[in-house]
């Protein structure tokens, strides 16, 4: 008889706002966001009469619309503070940090893409960054703010850790190529990875003469195309050493921020660049995961 959830959760009712606060003395908003999804689970035995709530963050929101357009806005921070000033996202965010683009010399067009995809895709050809944190929008440069939040050991907070350090990524030179318009002539401008990842001669002979060639239309000139090579040679490079841990639960780590992991190894002593948390709360008490790069090579 007492099987009917309505009169104790009436609150939880899909796109109403929820935000989640974890820690010990002093709790941290570690998400904000929405209701996306209801489970009510009934049947026989112990713990079967449950209900499960699944939120999302206003990513979840910009997934929602498709576009197929050109835009009037000539730089992506403009389309994203558009975006992000309209129903339903706007009722869902705490602020946004946005830092300014350069005006392209081609309209920004969305070729089918959710709100979502045509940010993510701005971001990585700009270099920047795009992520959601206790429900404010950052679109901005990366490793933007470069002080460490804390330090982790084994004595003190990890779990365990795993360092994967890979090459394939990395490359020696990137190359972007446009044509300008008006001339029909070649635009191109090329970078170096820059920094060594290992002891000796071997990052220089493991490098060799490997280049990658991208075309970009609507680089405007060398300076432009040597700027987005950059960012391509940076990306490579961010592949290179990533770092997955598991410590205490530490509402205070999440993407964006630097920490610094000391009393393990040589190589593995450093800082790191944290891009992927996952905070969990059950019987075995609070965890964090995460998983974070080196912050150079």
């Amino acid at each position: 008889k007492n099987t009917d959830f309505s009169k104790e959760i009436d609150k939880l009712q899909i796109g109403e706002s929820v935000k989640v606060f974890v820690g010990y003395i002093k709790t941290e908003m570690v998400f904000s966001g929405y209701i996306n999804r209801m489970d009510y689970d009934f049947g026989t035995g112990e713990e079967t009469y449950r209900v499960r709530v699944e939120c999302m963050d206003a990513k979840g929101l910009l997934m929602k619309s498709r576009r197929l357009e050109f835009f009037t806005e000539k730089s992506a921070d403009k389309i994203l503070k558009n975006i992000l000033g309209s129903q339903p996202v706007s009722s869902y965010i705490s602020g946004k940090q946005i830092d300014s683009c350069p005006e392209e010399e081609i309209p920004l067009r969305a070729n089918m893409l959710t709100e979502y995809e045509l940010m993510v895709e701005q971001a990585e050809k700009l270099g920047y960054e795009f992520f959601i944190l206790q429900g404010k929008v950052y679109f901005r440069e990366k490793e933007k703010v470069s002080s460490s939040i804390l330090k982790l050991s084994p004595k003190h907070g990890i779990i365990n850790a795993r360092l994967t350090l890979s090459g394939q990524s990395l490359f020696k030179t990137a190359e972007v190529r446009s044509i300008d318009e008006e001339s029909a002539k070649l635009v191109k401008g090329a970078a170096n990875i820059s920094g060594s990842f290992s002891k000796g001669g071997s990052s220089k002979k493991f490098l060799g003469a490997t280049r990658q060639v991208f075309y970009e239309a609507g680089v405007r000139d060398a300076a432009e195309a040597k700027k987005r090579a950059k960012v391509k040679v940076d990306k490579a490079a961010e592949d290179f050493g990533i770092l997955e841990c598991e410590c205490i639960g530490i509402p205070e780590i999440g993407p964006g921020r630097f920490l610094e992991i000391e009393d393990i190894a040589g190589i593995v002593d450093r800082k790191y660049y944290v891009t992927q948390v996952h905070h969990s709360l059950g019987e075995d008490g609070y965890k964090t995961r995460f998983k974070a790069r080196v912050k150079s090579l």
